[in-house]
């Protein structure tokens, strides 16, 4: 059993033909000694293909691979073989009715047992066959052979519960402490001393009628080999979970740091692309306000330089046209000043009306939404402590995808409409368009880093994910988006703060 689960289905020609001389040198006729050689070669068919079946591994390292082929071999393989072997020996009138069934008990325990103490130890041994032959395993062995041999052999020691008393704890203690082929090996010792003291009728073996003493025999070396391989086996299964838990342990906080760092620089690196995106349409919102008044100042710069080439100067006209430069100046500084705070994002929080905050980005936008319906409906005298100008940002980036929508989707009416309102210690600001809302595949991953449904150049798709960031992370509060009306429907939540009167 041993050789075929090691090397495979290719030695089965050599166990039918052993199998036939082993039976012929038994003195059997020739025709029962290819039945019963057939039979044990479908048996070690059989224990192939339900090992593999099982997955068990033929190392034999965990508990239930050592207990998966007890099984096979008492359950499966000895009483397929002992059946059908035993019928083969009744119609070839070897066994006769009276005697039938006790062959078939016979032959059924009798290999069981060869197998329960032999497969194992091969098994292991073919595993660790370098461990075995080192010193230190030899000496232990050599030594445990002493002392087996004494206990049985010569002490006068004939009762078999004090006996097992003083074998079971050693073996299973050494096979702890070494491993469990050392154990397997030590109950082959103990086993055929045992068999050669009953066969001299020595020590306890020899001490009742010849049944009761097989009987103790057997149950000797068979609870040995249950008890010693099953704990042997689960201790060091125990022992190898517990070292690569410890291992796994050990290396998963460095794990952890490493990943964590990992994602630092990630959201690190989407931060910085964010508020490059941001700039960038910030950027473009000035050079769009500043096209006019430029426009203006080239003008009026230009009608000056034809009053210069005049002879006669009109003082007047020139006065004009200076002051309307320098009421377009202002203007282009006035959008600089209201533009700057996005680039230096709030380093502490203040009191603010988020009405106003509204009034401003809507006054920040003013010549992309001049096509569009504003309602704003807002409760009075509401305020927040805060992060204003993240605050802002998160309504720029909010009407500006709406503003987006309107355009890629050609709404002839665009609307928005703005409501701010309180609920007990939180408040709420709704955006609402008639953009047709957001498609439902893409509701729940709008917020996810660089999604994006505006496939330009222009858009990063770090927006909306940068605006929840700021919400939840910064500001304590939640965003959340969902259709309503026809359109989309941003809500930011935020809690008054704790120096709000």
């Amino acid at each position: 059993m041993a050789a075929v689960l090691i090397f495979g289905r290719r030695i089965w020609p050599g166990v039918f033909i052993g199998q036939i001389v082993l039976s012929i040198s038994e003195n059997l006729p020739w025709l029962p000694s290819f039945g019963i050689a057939a039979v044990n070669s479908l048996e070690l068919f059989l224990v192939w293909h339900v090992f593999h079946t099982l997955h068990l591994n033929r190392s034999l390292d965990t508990i239930r691979d050592i207990l998966g082929l007890f099984f096979i071999i008492l359950f499966i393989a000895q009483p397929f073989s002992a059946f059908f072997g035993t019928i083969i020996l009744y119609f070839s009138s070897i066994a006769h009715d009276v005697n039938y069934w006790f062959s078939l008990f016979s032959w059924w325990f009798g290999n069981s047992m060869g197998q329960l103490l032999w497969a194992p130890t091969l098994l292991l041994l073919y595993k660790h066959r370098e461990e075995m032959f080192s010193p230190s395993t030899l000496f232990l062995l050599i030594l445990f052979s002493f002392l087996a041999y004494t206990i049985i052999f010569v002490t006068p020691i004939y009762s078999l519960p004090i006996i097992i008393t003083i074998t079971m704890p050693l073996t299973i203690y050494i096979t702890m402490i070494r491993n469990v082929l050392t154990g397997s090996i030590m109950i082959v010792i103990m086993s055929v001393l045992s068999m050669y003291a009953a066969y001299e009728n020595i020590g306890i073996f020899s001490v009742h009628e010849i049944v009761e003493n097989i009987i103790n025999l057997n149950f000797f070396i068979l609870s040995h080999i249950l008890i010693v391989l099953t704990i042997g086996t689960l201790y060091h299964e125990n022992i190898r979970t517990k070292k690569k838990l410890k291992e796994l342990n050990d290396s998963l906080e460095e794990k952890v740091v490493k990943q964590v760092g990992k994602l630092n620089k990630q959201n690190i690196l989407i931060t910085q692309q964010a508020r490059l995106a941001s700039m960038g349409e910030m950027l473009g919102m000035i050079a769009h306000q500043w096209r006019q008044p430029l426009n203006r100042i080239n003008s009026n710069i230009a009608v000056i330089s034809n009053l210069s080439d005049c002879d006669t100067m009109d003082h007047t006209m020139i006065q004009d046209k200076t002051d309307n430069i320098k009421k377009q100046t202002k203007f282009m500084s006035d959008t600089i000043e209201d533009f700057t705070d996005f680039f230096h994002p709030d380093k502490k929080e203040v009191k603010f009306m988020p009405m106003n905050t509204v009034e401003r980005a809507l006054i920040l936008l003013d010549t992309h939404i001049q096509h569009i319906s504003i309602d704003i409906k807002a409760e009075k005298e509401i305020w927040l402590y805060s992060f204003e100008n993240e605050y802002l940002q998160v309504l720029l980036t909010i009407l500006h995808n709406a503003i987006d929508n309107f355009n890629t989707r050609s709404i002839q009416d665009p609307k928005i409409q703005i409501i701010l309102q309180t609920s007990g210690e939180k408040v709420s600001l709704c955006i609402l368009d008639n953009g047709r809302g957001i498609e439902s595949k893409e509701i729940h991953t709008i917020f996810e880093p660089y999604f994006t449904t505006n496939c330009t150049d222009k858009n990063s798709g770090l927006g909306l994910y940068m605006a929840k960031i700021l919400v939840e992370d910064s500001m304590q509060g939640y965003l959340t988006a969902r259709n309503q009306d026809n359109g989309a429907c941003f809500e930011m939540t935020l809690p008054k703060g704790k120096k709000n009167d």
